[in-house]
């Protein structure tokens, strides 16, 4: 898993490439922590590089929506393809996690 962030004022990007699963979601939910810790507007997590994505991947974007929404940070997911957009909609997250954007 790579991991390459850019910021926009207060919204900070992070940018995933490789598969999001149990061996890099703590990658991920450390890179997240790290993210939260400059207190952006916005953080999102952009997966258009992202070919894989299991429950443990799952479980961890929620884990940042819900750790963003508590120090008042808005979160979102952003280019959301192929099977992980079918499983995010099976899972019912899709929703929450792109907060109603045209992922």
């Amino acid at each position: 898993m790579e991991i390459s962030a850019s910021r926009d004022a207060d919204i900070l990007r992070l940018e995933l490439h490789g598969a999001l699963d149990l061996v890099t979601a703590d990658i991920v939910a450390q890179r997240v922590e790290q993210a939260l810790a400059e207190k952006p507007a916005e953080l999102i997590l952009d997966l258009r590089n992202v070919k894989f994505c299991d429950s443990a991947g799952i479980h961890i974007m929620l884990r940042a929506r819900n750790a963003a929404h508590r120090q008042g940070s808005r979160f979102r997911i952003d280019n959301v393809h192929g099977i992980i957009r079918r499983s995010l909609e099976i899972t019912g997250v899709l929703a929450v996690l792109t907060a109603g954007t045209d992922a």
